[in-house]
């Protein structure tokens, strides 16, 4: 029974932009902020003995939402996430009932039906149901002793109240991905992800305290058209922007170095799991073959210990296949 507490979050890609589809994968959630804007607009005509804007002239020109969704990385269910954020995807049996799932950038990313359902303090279940969400950006973040996580940045075209709410469906026992099972390459020569191995190779560091990677998919998501009763056309995908940072230890010079050089390096960054597969572990793996840093000069600490917080920026060096690879190695089945 539900509890004025209760909460959920309900996913599925759409075939049409814009059009409901009953969703099918219910997402643990951290944080959500889904909402909508309609843009509304008061006739100023001057009227004789009417003093105060009347309510007979206000009228909405245009409708839309945004908001995020922010959930733990887990070894299970992201997919259809993933898929919508960066726009290109596989998924190939690497062997027994281990999947390995390869993310790219691709020019047209999906939509989604997102299905918010919120109960009320006399514990009535009410569905919203935004419609065209598309991923603007998205960010993952592995703090120093923490839970790693991922937050989606979304454009929304529409909302649907009149919708039932959905039956939710969770990923059987998913573990968690977090800080104490990353490990990180900066640098040397990286193997690049197949379908069914996911990338070796690269110099391994061991200074490094945390990672944030942010990529930005510039979406023109200002498509206002006439005959579509004030709704957005599907927004196009611009030039993405994909950016980060990463704290270390100051334990050698090769990051000052290679900053001061304006050095290309590899950069890949891998979290295993506690969940055994057929073949493994569950694996969650970020690979850049072409970043350079925006800082790396070390500042004194009053005698502590001195870290460096490292930004980056990830580039297409027109000889890498891809500038970003998002891969899951997982006993998920589907996207």
């Amino acid at each position: 029974m539900a509890t004025p507490y209760d909460c959920s979050i309900n996913v599925v890609q759409e075939s049409t932009y814009g059009t409901y589809v009953a969703p099918t994968r219910a997402i643990e959630f951290t944080d959500e902020s889904l909402d909508w804007k309609p843009e509304r607009k008061v006739g100023v005509g001057l009227r004789a003995s009417s003093r105060v804007l009347r309510s007979g002239r206000r009228v909405t020109t245009m409708v839309q939402g945004d908001g995020s969704l922010e959930i733990e990385a887990t070894t299970k269910g992201m997919g259809l996430l993933l898929d919508s954020a960066l726009g290109t995807s596989s998924s190939t049996l690497v062997s027994g009932s281990t999947f390995q799932q390869n993310y790219t950038l691709g020019d047209t990313p999906k939509s989604l039906t997102i299905q918010k359902s919120i109960v009320d303090s006399a514990a009535a279940v009410n569905p919203y149901s935004f419609l065209g969400c598309m991923v603007n950006g998205w960010s993952f973040t592995t703090g120093n002793g923490e839970i790693s996580k991922f937050k989606f940045d979304l454009d929304i075209r529409d909302l649907d109240t009149a919708q039932t709410f959905a039956a939710l469906t969770y990923p059987t026992t998913p573990n968690l991905y977090h800080f104490a099972l990353g490990a990180v390459t900066f640098g040397g020569s990286v193997t690049a992800p197949t379908t069914t191995a996911i990338a070796s190779g690269g110099t391994a560091v061991t200074d490094v305290r945390s990672f944030e990677l942010e990529v930005n998919n510039n979406l023109a998501d200002d498509r206002f058209n006439f005959g579509a009763s004030g709704k957005k056309a599907k927004p196009t995908v611009g030039i993405r922007e994909i950016k980060g940072k990463f704290t270390a230890e100051y334990s050698a010079n090769t990051y000052r170095t290679g900053y001061i050089a304006d050095t290309e390096f590899p950069l890949t960054v891998t979290l295993t799991s506690a969940e055994s597969l057929s073949t493994g572990f569950a694996t969650l793996q970020f690979v850049l073959p072409a970043t350079k840093l925006e800082s790396a000069i070390p500042i004194s600490n009053n005698g502590d210990l001195v870290t460096v917080e490292h930004s980056f920026t990830a580039y297409d060096n027109l000889t890498a296949t891809q500038p970003i690879w998002v891969v899951l190695r997982t006993a998920d089945t589907v996207i």
